[in-house]
């Protein structure tokens, strides 16, 4: 796996959205519909943000938004498959659907939980890790890799204005600790990172 774990809020999710679509050849796609609902796809900001409170991270988990790339260049598809429910466990829904793909990039969005920023995620399958279980084939690994390497640059090279260990901070985010928010993998972990002054 490729990974990137990254301080952010809404302003900096914003601009690090704005990238991809400016800047690749992505499509952004929720993980999973919500029960009995068509899988949506976002062409903008602004349609993301309609559907989600991006920025906010209710239960301070750091997975507030699950988001999947899908790149053309990288995989065909999107392969949308449908999940069969059982309604006596999905308030009487039978199906969802979720998008699939060795080659998918993941976004999840964390944000402000209280006063606690939580951390947000890049990442997606390597070609060794999808050869393991039979599922090489089919990605063009040497495309995943320039657009992951162009997208976490991004990120840690210009969007970043602070760090903590090995996690690039935003800088809406930063603004937050600069104002007494903890910085913080998720709501419930017991270490607070500190983060250098900038003058």
């Amino acid at each position: 796996m490729a990974n990137l774990d990254y301080f952010a809020t809404r302003a900096d999710h914003e601009a690090v959205v704005g990238f991809l679509f400016a800047s690749t050849d992505v499509r952004m796609f929720e993980s999973y519909s919500e029960f009995g609902q068509e899988l949506r796809e976002f062409r903008s900001f602004e349609e993301l943000a309609s559907s989600y409170e991006v920025g906010a991270d209710p239960n301070g988990h750091g997975v507030a938004v699950l988001l999947q790339l899908w790149s053309p260049s990288v995989e065909p598809g999107p392969r949308i498959e449908r999940i069969a429910l059982n309604p006596e466990k999905c308030r009487g829904h039978t199906f969802r659907y979720r998008i699939e793909g060795w080659g998918l990039v993941q976004l999840w969005l964390g944000g402000l939980h209280g006063r606690i920023v939580t951390k947000s995620h890049f990442g997606h399958n390597s070609e060794a890790r999808a050869r393991k279980w039979g599922h090489s084939e089919g990605v063009d690994w040497i495309a995943l890799k320039s657009l992951s390497n162009k997208i976490q640059y991004h990120i840690r090279s210009r969007l970043s204005v602070a760090r903590a260990p090995g996690r690039p901070v935003l800088a809406e985010a930063y603004g937050y600790a600069r104002s007494g928010y903890a910085i913080k993998d998720d709501a419930a972990s017991s270490i607070t990172y500190q983060l250098p002054q900038i003058t």
